[in-house]
């Protein structure tokens, strides 16, 4: 590592084991610097401080495909943020490539070169590791200079670097990694048929799943299966006898924990609680003449990136546009700033923010669209 901090840039890649961890463990680091390849034992050397050195190293270009995986984990197990980063597959759906593109596909078609991609879902804390699987460690790290060199060509032909760079530095900030603990409360839409002591217990029971889970680091659904929250919140405060002429839930698990359950239920709602919830916000009225305007500008949008050669999910994922879409206050408007403003134009970004409807008239085979 003190060799690999002189250079001016390094690649890297993990392999980890995330299906039966809360935290999932890494197997495997593997650094690429100069004409040098390294694999690190992470099961056997713990201590990586001279590696998060070079990442959070502003002086040291980090190369990564797909990096989004790598900096989680990296900063869920280290607190570690990075710096000065490039990402070739960013960097290819800027330059006409579909995003997400695989790395194989984009090594194939820029650099002639077919991986064997047979170990992906390699066992990476075994040990001894299957010599198949360290080749595939290191072809994962072989070309990523290589390709950095052929995308940056194309980057500064189409006068793009700018916007991969601005793409890549929302990775470069710890609010990118924030977790935020109630998450999946908000995300189900059942919270909204509850009455308020129940909304309490939701929230305390998916806490509660994500505590258990920290503590054995398990995974949640081990801890408790999604398809049973329902009928927990729903039969917890009438007891065994509710679980009992209930007979979607196997017994042994609602017997484990229905005292811990039921504690949860009998506690008096919290300010802090009181206030999370105050702060949920219920889907707003189907509107379809809203949804038809917004789909409309959304083929607008495509239409943008199919003449610039730029994948429409990386300007403008769809996730992200259904919040759009819907109106939620947790769609992201610095999404329709930047390179993606700069693209789309001031009025198509106008259009997508204020979603005003759209009125057709046709005639003489012309179509005139007025906002």
């Amino acid at each position: 590592m003190a060799e690999t901090a002189g250079h001016p840039w390094i690649g890297f890649d993990t392999e980890f084991v995330g299906e039966k961890y809360y935290i999932p463990v890494l197997g495997l680091l593997q650094i690429i610097a100069g004409n040098d390849i390294y694999l690190v034992d992470t099961i056997k050397i713990r201590n990586l401080d001279s590696f998060l050195s070079i990442v959070s190293d502003p002086g040291v270009l980090k190369i990564t495909h797909a990096g989004d995986n790598d900096y989680r984990l990296l900063f869920t197990l280290f607190g570690v943020t990075p710096q000065n980063t490039f990402d070739t597959q960013i960097a290819a759906g800027f330059v006409g490539y579909n995003y997400p593109s695989g790395f194989g596909k984009i090594v194939e078609k820029e650099l002639r070169v077919t991986l064997a991609k047979s170990h992906t879902v390699a066992d990476w804390e075994a040990r001894p590791l299957d010599p198949k699987a360290v080749e595939y460690a290191i072809e994962d790290v072989k070309y990523l200079p290589a390709l950095h060199e052929q995308l940056t060509r194309k980057l500064k032909r189409h006068h793009r670097e700018s916007w991969a760079r601005e793409e890549n530095r929302k990775w470069e900030v710890p609010s990118f990694y924030a977790v935020d603990p109630d998450k999946e409360l908000f995300s189900n839409d059942l919270v909204h048929q509850l009455d308020a002591r129940e909304k309490v217990f939701l929230m305390r029971l998916y806490r509660w799943r994500i505590k258990i889970a920290s503590e054995l680091n398990i995974p949640r659904e081990s801890v408790l299966q999604s398809r049973y929250i329902s009928t927990i919140v729903r039969a917890t405060k009438g007891g065994a006898n509710a679980f009992k002429a209930n007979r979607t839930m196997h017994e042994n698990v609602w017997r484990k924990h229905l005292e811990s359950w039921q504690q949860l239920w009998k506690e008096p709602a919290a300010p802090e609680e009181r206030a999370i919830l105050d702060g949920l916000v219920r889907p707003p009225q189907e509107d379809p003449e809203r949804e038809w305007t917004m789909e409309l500008l959304y083929h607008f949008v495509k239409k943008q990136c199919l003449e610039h050669e730029i994948s429409a999910a990386l300007l403008l994922p769809r996730g992200d546009f259904n919040r759009l879409k819907s109106g939620s206050d947790t769609f992201d408007h610095s999404l329709l700033e930047g390179w993606r403003a700069e693209l789309l134009g001031s009025g198509l970004v106008q259009w997508l923010r204020e979603g005003g409807p759209v009125s057709v008239h046709w005639k003489d085979r012309e179509c005139m669209l007025k906002m």
